[in-house]
């Protein structure tokens, strides 16, 4: 019984719990949310920097959608438009892609791209349809920058674009603006880039950019000149004009040149400055270091004379008008024109002098006075009545005296031709005004009237004489000739020659006294 006991007993159940695992509706979220992780690291990693950029005007800029380029490529895009600090600017937040951050340095330039029509060129017509965008312009610098200010114009200049840019220094900037042209030889080979007043305001300081290959030809001598307008010469060939593009003569334009009577130059370092001259003429005219100056007083009018006006001997230029003025005298009420002149010693040669070239030679001074060296107003231009200053000899003025004023020997002067002219003219009406011409129209009339009553009765009487006896020695010569000649006889030819003389001096006087009968007051006037 005990072994059915042991057999009836029943084990006891033991319970084994099951480990549970990641269940599959978490494997979704998890993958989702590595690959969300790995979007961002990338999106993250590859963010390009960004910059702050100040306008004057956002005008046509989107947040959003205004893209910003370099080269027509888009490098990154607007995010957020603000106003800056009081409302004077408009801030521009921009996005730019990774590989713009090594360019993000203190020389580089946002400007903004918007439809223009200009004079010689047309810019963003491209943004009728796309609407505006901004334009960086990268340089690699020793700063990292995040805020710029915008330019306001689009610059001349870019990044990409070789060359030089130069200064010039000008009276006045004239009718340029900022991309004005500049030619050489008529071919565009630059720009206006900038300009401003110095801090002195006498003159006006230019920035100019020569694009290669024209930037190596500029050297020390290279000449600057003004090219806006149209430039009209008259010479003795007539009316030269000259121009160097339809653009120049509206927006303004400059030109340069190497001319060869100022020989080989040398290259400029970036300090150097040129000088800009008003046209080309002044710019082919030769500079001269030396100068001498003289005075010359005129005392009569001088309109038409003009400070820089030439000083010429002999038909060639050797100086030029400094300056004038008008002095009178208290004591005699009368007035005298000094002319302060300049001659440039380099522009001549005088073998045999003696003294420094800076200063005049006394013996060779003396001996042009001697010979009657003097001034005298000329007339260049008959149309525009322009005036210079003639140095010749007038032997028959008389002698001068060397005279010295305030530190400059005194050229004399002769009257100009036109105004001695004149004191001729003058003259002759003078002398012509004080022949009594009423008087002797009195004693002429008379003279007629005694002739017309007494003597031409007279001599009508003894030309009707005259005229019948003429009639009458005709009449007898032919009946000569008929009587008494024999034509084949050589005598007879001689006679008959001296009959024909005296039959033509027969008409001669006939045909003096008909026109006598005609004009009897001939015998008193002539014929």
């Amino acid at each position: 019984m005990q072994e059915t006991h042991e057999t009836d007993k029943i084990e006891e159940a033991v319970w084994e719990e099951k480990k549970k695992g990641i269940s599959a509706v978490w494997i979704v979220p998890i993958v989702a949310l590595v690959i969300g992780l790995w979007l961002f690291y990338q999106s993250w990693s590859e963010k390009g920097p960004e910059v702050v950029i100040n306008f004057k005007s956002a005008a046509g800029i989107q947040a959003g959608k205004t893209p910003v380029k370099y080269k027509d490529v888009v490098v990154g895009k607007v995010t957020d438009v603000t106003f800056g600090e009081a409302l004077k600017t408009v801030k521009v937040t921009a996005e730019l892609k990774k590989n713009m951050k090594p360019f993000l340095s203190e020389n580089t330039r946002f400007w903004v791209v918007q439809a223009r029509l200009g004079v010689g060129e047309v810019q963003g017509l491209d943004t009728l349809l796309s609407g505006v965008y901004i334009v960086i312009d990268p340089h690699e610098g020793k700063e990292k920058v995040r805020e710029y200010k915008g330019l306001d114009h689009i610059p001349v200049v870019t990044s990409g674009e070789k060359g030089r840019t130069f200064k010039l220094k000008a009276d006045t900037v004239g009718s340029l603006s900022i991309g004005s042209p500049i030619y050489y030889k008529r071919l565009r080979a630059g720009s206006v880039a900038s300009y401003k007043l110095d801090p002195d305001g006498k003159y006006v300081t230019i920035e100019v950019f020569v694009k290669s290959p024209f930037d190596k030809l500029i050297n020390d001598k290279t000449r600057f000149y003004n090219a806006s307008g149209i430039d009209v010469n008259m010479g003795a060939n007539g009316f030269e004009i000259q121009t160097e593009s339809l653009i120049s003569v509206m927006m303004g334009g400059l030109a340069f040149d190497n001319f060869i009577a100022f020989g080989k130059g040398e290259p400029v370092g970036k300090e150097h400055v040129f000088r800009l001259y008003s046209n080309k003429t002044e710019a082919k005219k030769k500079e001269y270091n030396r100068a001498i100056y003289f005075w010359v007083y005129f005392n009569e009018s001088i309109r038409g004379l003009s400070v820089g006006a030439p000083v010429e001997f002999h038909g060639l230029e050797i100086g030029e008008v400094v300056n004038y003025s008008l002095v009178g005298n208290a004591d005699t009420a009368e007035f005298k024109i000094p002319i302060l002149i300049k001659i440039e010693p380099e522009r001549f040669t005088i073998l045999g002098k003696k003294s420094d070239e800076d200063q005049i030679d006394l013996p060779v001074f003396k001996k042009l006075l001697a010979k009657g060296f003097s001034a005298q107003l000329q007339t260049g231009n008959l149309i525009t009545g322009e005036l210079f200053i003639d140095l010749g000899f007038h032997p028959d003025m008389p002698k001068a005296v060397l005279k010295k004023e305030y530190n400059y020997y005194v050229i004399p002067s002769v009257p100009a031709t036109m105004a001695s002219l004149k004191s001729d003219l003058q003259t002759i009406l003078k002398r012509i005004a004080a022949i009594p011409f009423e008087e002797i129209g009195k004693e002429l009339n008379a003279s007629l009237k005694d002739a017309h009553e007494e003597t031409l009765p007279k001599l009508n009487q003894s030309l009707d004489a005259l005229s019948k006896l003429i009639k009458d020695t005709s009449v007898l010569m032919n009946e000569a000739r008929k009587n008494y000649i024999d034509t084949n006889a050589q005598m007879n030819k001689k006679i008959q020659r001296l009959l024909d003389e005296a039959t033509r001096a027969t008409r001669s006087v006939k045909n003096l006294t008909d026109y006598l009968e005609r004009h009897p007051e001939s015998l008193l006037k002539g014929k």
